[in-house]
């Protein structure tokens, strides 16, 4: 999945425990893995780890950091370090806020994308992928500045790419 999305190196670690959810990523090349996300059938891992790798395909922390810094009023090169950016969110539901239409939008390219890539890389339909790991009725997604809309939001805005996924479903090798 990985180097169909562009990316020459992608490294994998286990997180302790499943506080942060199942999977998240970290710049610039990294993908963390809950206990849980790791016992996901097949095609739910695949859209898991293939939404993650579109983060970083897509390079969604360089888009964060510069918005951060922005919205937060920084002067231009204030920092190196993206973390150092990263922090300017924490306790700060103003910037939250502001960003985050930015997040929701990184989301659903993340959702859609990493279905495809699921779909294309592993042969997973978005029924056994991406619309299987969605719950609709644990009702996540959060407050007004989450980044991840709940379920059943997610689940609407996928449904179109189901014919999209099949196609590429049938180009898998059997």
């Amino acid at each position: 999945m990985a180097q169909l999305a562009g990316l020459s190196d992608v490294h994998f670690k286990r997180a302790p425990d499943d506080s942060e959810g199942d999977a998240y990523s970290l710049a610039p090349n990294v993908i963390v893995l809950s206990p849980s996300a790791q016992k996901l059938p097949s095609c739910q891992l695949a859209f898991v780890i293939g939404h993650e790798i579109v983060h970083i395909a897509q390079r969604h922390f360089d888009e964060d950091a510069i918005a951060l810094s922005v919205y937060s009023g920084k002067p231009p090169y204030w920092t190196h370090d993206g973390d150092d950016a990263m922090q300017l969110a924490n306790g700060d539901f103003g910037l939250a806020l502001k960003l985050s239409p930015l997040w929701k939008q990184q989301e659903r390219e993340a959702d859609w994308l990493g279905s495809l890539l699921a779909a294309q890389v592993c042969g997973c339909s978005l029924e056994k992928g991406a619309l299987a790991y969605f719950h609709p009725g644990d009702g996540d997604g959060g407050g007004i500045a989450a980044a991840h809309p709940p379920d059943t939001e997610r689940i609407r805005q996928l449904i179109p790419f189901t014919e999209s996924a099949r196609r590429l479903m049938a180009m898998v090798p059997h």
